[in-house]
């Protein structure tokens, strides 16, 4: 057995992760995960990049972006620290964003109005977001009224 038989093929390594070889592709392209050789010009993976796909669709699977995952791959364990915790400062803003929306919504099924395109408080926070307010203060100004 030769040291390229022992390699995965792009087929091989798309059965193995479950991502396809197109997308597998896509990442030799950003250099996420790279072939150890090529055999007729046809990419052949060493047994740890099975390891390597697990952990982009990890990260992509937690929110990172590809460019993000390419720096938190070749990057220090300092800059690693710090992508995590600017991920994580992203994800409490956003679920910040997602409690206003679902309070919001929840006002949308009990409201007075029973319509909320009649709702004064609706328009209250339309009218802020017109002029440049947050959701967030345009939701509170909506509910002092």
């Amino acid at each position: 057995m030769t040291a390229t038989e022992a390699l995965l093929s792009i087929g091989e390594l798309a059965g193995r992760t479950g991502v396809p070889a197109t997308t597998l592709r896509y990442y030799d392209e950003l250099g996420l995960v790279r072939p150890e050789a090529r055999e007729g010009g046809r990419r052949r993976y060493a047994a740890s990049a099975v390891r390597d796909v697990g952990v982009v669709v990890f990260l992509r699977e937690i929110g990172f972006s590809l460019t993000e995952i390419g720096r938190f791959v070749a990057g220090e364990l300092d800059g690693r620290h710090e992508l995590i915790d600017r991920k994580l400062a992203e994800l409490a803003e956003r679920q910040h964003r997602i409690e206003v929306a679902r309070q919001a919504l929840e006002h949308g099924r009990r409201c007075p109005a029973e319509e909320p395109l009649k709702c004064d408080r609706f328009w209250t926070v339309i009218e802020g977001r017109i002029q440049g307010l947050s959701l967030e203060e345009s939701h509170e100004r909506a509910h002092r009224h």
